[in-house]
């Protein structure tokens, strides 16, 4: 549990410092449909993202192996970066219900979320979402 909690403390505080030379959010824009690509048995890997002021609201649906998965979440923009907290709505039972954090940093391009997911119960992994 200290370890995880050493890691969430570090990202944060990359993510934080990271966003403070951003200058204004003004010239990013998460707002969209979002394509994940997560490997070859994710399917219909799909993220739609709203921001609300410096708020991000998601609502994200995916195939794995062909069983249906949705979560949902909301966060804070910092920058070029999100982060929010998921609560999986239906769960793949060999994953578990957990929710999580996703997050996410902004391409230059301004195409590509690049990241990672740690959930509620330590396991973590990346995450890419391109834009549609």
């Amino acid at each position: 549990m200290k370890k995880l909690n050493l890691t969430l403390l570090t990202l944060s505080m990359v993510l934080v410092f990271s966003c403070q030379n951003q200058g204004e959010r003004s010239s990013t824009n998460f707002n969209g449909f979002w394509k994940g690509n997560s490997g070859e048995n994710f399917k219909n890997n799909h993220i739609v993202f709203s921001e609300i002021g410096d708020s991000i609201h998601i609502g994200h649906y995916l195939e794995f192996n062909g069983q249906p998965f949705f979560e949902k979440g909301s966060g804070i923009i910092k920058g070029d970066s999100i982060i929010y907290h998921v609560a999986v709505m239906r769960p793949i039972a060999a994953w578990g219900p957990d929710g999580g954090t996703h997050y996410l940093k902004l391409s230059k391009d301004k195409n590509t979320l690049e990241g990672i997911f740690i959930t509620d119960s330590g396991h973590k992994g990346p995450l890419v979402f391109k834009r549609k």
